[in-house]
């Protein structure tokens, strides 16, 4: 496969995953702080810090204002990381790889693209955002299903899938580092609430009904994170999305140095596997190590599978994607 095409590929898995993990995020925040009482809210920065976007907010706005921060990671054209330039950016790939991708999915991406640009003022409507996003979502879904279901399983479909689950995996640590950090950190009367919030956390990864399945209805913080970091079998868990990229790199050509990293990351993620970590201080080291040996596995990929001449590509960080967009 032309190394052109494998980078192209793999940055549409990487922005369709974004796109629709920003909006289940947006979603689930905005549905939480309606739940909770007034006085134990949480503060809307919480979704930046998230997205690694701060810098890039501040430079626009001197407030962190709903309405600012909402506009900011929905449709924010000035914002790399937003809603609106991920389905910019996933589009322009999928349009320089129009002829490996089964055609639906390019127009599902129309669709998503066209969908966006007619809702942009419509966005701060509270009652029209939800169904907005829920859209977005469908459509994302959609696409993903029409790549299982009818693209065939070549080195396309392989690198395709390997930007989903990077970018999968990244969010996944992202949302818990942050979430866990203000959440163990909260004093015990406004921890009372933190059922509510961990529960909308597993919604934001589509984790809930699964969560429940195997761990009946009690909602706790070493049981979330257990999930979503070791779970072998839940799909969006950082376990499984490490078991499948080894499934799919086995196949391709000079895999070795890939290898290595991951079983490095794979040795970290284990360290949790015993007994999951939840003093705030020592959990946020365990994700930024964990976070650095992905971002180490994404320059793996760049450096052996893509051309470095044309390698312009967003790093794996959503700071990072600010200031580039691979075209």
């Amino acid at each position: 496969m032309l190394a052109r095409n494998a980078e192209r590929v793999y940055w549409l898995g990487r922005y369709v995953e974004r796109i629709e993990n920003t909006a289940r995020l947006l979603n689930a925040f905005s549905h939480v702080m309606m739940d909770l009482p007034q006085s134990k809210k949480l503060r809307w920065d919480m979704l930046l810090k998230i997205m690694s976007s701060e810098q890039g907010f501040t430079k626009k706005h001197d407030e962190y204002l709903t309405e600012n921060i909402i506009t900011f990671l929905l449709v924010d054209a000035d914002n790399p990381g937003s809603i609106r330039s991920s389905v910019k950016a996933a589009r322009e790939n999928a349009r320089t790889c129009r002829d490996i991708i089964p055609l639906e999915s390019w127009e599902v991406l129309n669709e998503l693209n066209l969908l966006v640009k007619r809702s942009m003022d419509k966005a701060l409507n509270r009652r029209y955002r939800y169904q907005f996003i829920e859209d977005i979502i469908g459509l994302c879904q959609q696409f993903n299903g029409m790549i299982y279901n009818t693209l065939s399983r070549n080195q396309s479909f392989d690198f395709l899938i390997m930007g989903n689950l990077v970018e999968r995996a990244d969010m996944t640590t992202r949302i818990l580092d942050v979430a866990a950090g203000i959440l163990l950190r909260r004093n015990s009367d406004v921890q009372t609430f933190d059922t509510v919030i961990w529960s909308e956390i597993l919604k934001a990864t589509s984790a809930l009904t699964m969560y429940r399945t195997m761990n009946g209805p009690r909602i706790s913080p070493e049981n979330v994170l257990y999930f979503m970091l070791c779970e072998e079998e839940f799909p969006r868990s950082m376990k499984f999305c490490l078991s499948v990229m080894r499934g799919l790199v086995s196949v391709l050509p000079r895999n070795e140095s890939f290898c290595e990293q991951l079983s490095r990351v794979e040795k970290q993620l284990a360290l949790c596997e015993d007994k999951i970590i939840i003093e705030p201080e020592e959990l946020h080291i365990f994700f930024d190590e964990v976070q650095k040996g992905l971002s180490a596995l994404h320059n793996e990929i760049a450096n052996i599978w893509f051309l470095k001449a044309y390698d312009s590509t967003p790093a794996l960080s959503h700071s990072q994607t600010q200031t580039q967009t691979q075209t």
